[in-house]
């Protein structure tokens, strides 16, 4: 069954996701360190809890204060115009707000520059892509754009011609599985599609038929060790995922599978297969090769079928089908909502999937495809909403210009509670694996928020707000 959104009326889009674009989604406030996950209780409820630079996930804190920046410069309608304070929504206070956030932008887009050289990581693309793309396409930074190009030279140098992939962890081990060898082990896994798109970027910018050579063929590979063929009801083609794949650099054969964060190594972890998802809707976009946009399409099915097919618990009120639980296959886990059981799931999953979904749409769009296109867009629209039902923070913040200042500030509207969150949305789960010493789950997450307001943003680029 496809959800109810009708996607050819624009206003009702808008008025189903208003809150994609209210004042509380742009005042949220900045750090002095680089936030990842907000514990929703105990003695840091709220708080983000902040990593250095160096982690994988720095850049989506930058590259969220950016998506809000590239809103207000290109989209005022949908974020000036809704804040409460602006003084007759004057230029002035535009400008001070524009000014403002561009400062604090290129604040935390500095410590990403010597990332860029690192060869020791792949996630290279999470961490540049996010902010400093956009800096460079919205202010014409040129150490943005020195800083993209380097980083895909850094990623590419992972690049092993003989298992035809990028290395993506040097190491990994848990209770089940201890790989440290980087002469007999080569560790792929399927987050890896989504760091492609830089080295597409970079290859087209600068005409390196390498950098794409490597992008397509590490795409390809993965079709082939990461993929899982899928039987449902409806019979469509569907792939499931493994998280991650252990090769043998010397043959490039599969040594085996595993999951570091998902339930088991043969499940299906949904943030897993909403990377895979995005993945190949992107990379789809930059090759226009037809395995591709299948892959994107069966993966997006097999996601919607678990979405559709799984148990009633999940949902509530009318409420919940499309906010996937944290892996497909694992056991309901209960958490406490508001002091209520509630069934774990993983918001950024759905966010990174919707993400992937609205690409489809346009691809779809693009070669007359109209059916399918609608069907992706409207269950990457069903996800949006139930996630803003079940995670979106109403704690509402409020932007605030000083008037002799000029200066901009913000302040929580009810100050006597004390309770608020320093993420947009909960309920998303990092790590949940029983195997895992690091564990994390029933939280903010901070590329749950990064994935939010790029879904917005790309709505408005297509048109459909």
């Amino acid at each position: 069954m496809i959800p109810s959104i009708k996607p050819s009326a624009a206003p009702s889009i808008g008025e189903r996701l208003a809150v994609f674009f209210n004042e509380n989604t742009i005042a949220k406030s900045p750090l002095t360190k680089f936030p990842e996950t907000v514990p929703q209780s105990g003695p840091n409820e709220g708080r983000y809890q902040c990593r250095d630079a160096e982690f994988w996930t720095c850049g989506f804190f930058p590259g969220s204060l950016f998506c809000v920046l590239e809103r207000l410069r290109k989209y005022p309608g949908s974020s000036i115009s809704k804040i409460s304070n602006a003084p007759e929504k004057s230029i002035t206070f535009q400008s001070c707000l524009i000014a403002h956030l561009s400062d604090l932008c290129h604040q935390w887009a500095a410590p990403l520059y010597p990332m860029s050289g690192r060869k020791d990581t792949h996630d290279l693309g999470f961490i540049v892509q996010p902010a400093l793309r956009r800096d460079w396409e919205l202010f014409g930074n040129e150490q943005s754009l020195r800083a993209l190009l380097h980083a895909a030279d850094s990623l590419a140098s992972r690049y092993d011609d003989r298992v035809r992939a990028i290395r993506s962890w040097d190491s990994f081990s848990n209770a089940l599985h201890n790989i440290t060898s980087m002469e007999t082990d080569f560790v792929v896994i399927i987050d890896s599609l989504c760091n492609l798109d830089l080295l597409f970027y970079a290859g087209t910018y600068t005409g390196n038929s390498r950098l794409l050579d490597i992008a397509t063929t590490h795409a390809t590979t993965l079709l082939h060790t990461h993929l899982r063929k899928e039987s449902t009801q409806n019979g469509a083609t569907c792939f499931s995922t493994y998280h991650g794949v252990n090769f043998s650099p010397e043959t490039g054969s599969v040594k085996n599978s595993f999951t570091a964060q998902g339930y088991a190594d043969s499940s299906t972890w949904a943030r897993g297969q909403a990377w895979a998802i995005l993945g190949y809707a992107q990379t789809f976009s930059w090759t226009k090769e037809g395995k591709f946009l299948d892959a994107a399409k069966g993966l997006a099915e097999y996601f919607i079928h678990r979405l559709e097919s799984a148990t009633g618990v999940i949902e509530k009120n009318g409420l919940g089908r499309y906010v996937p639980l944290w892996d497909f296959d694992a056991p309901i886990t209960k958490t406490t909502v508001h002091g209520r059981p509630a069934p774990l799931r993983d918001v950024s999953a759905g966010l990174i999937a919707a993400n992937g979904m609205v690409i489809l749409y346009g691809q779809l769009l693009g070669i007359g495809d109209h059916k399918s296109a609608k069907r992706y867009l409207d269950y990457a629209l069903a996800i949006a909403k139930d996630t803003v039902a079940l995670a979106y923070h109403r704690d509402e913040m409020k932007i605030v210009i000083e008037e002799e200042s000029s200066k901009i500030r913000v302040e929580a509207c009810n100050k006597a509670s004390g309770r608020y969150s320093d993420a947009i949305l909960g309920r998303s789960t990092a790590n949940f694996n029983a195997n895992h010493s690091d564990r994390h789950w029933d939280h903010g997450l901070v590329y749950a928020d990064y994935y939010f307001l790029e879904l917005g943003n790309r709505l408005l680029d297509m048109g459909l707000i």
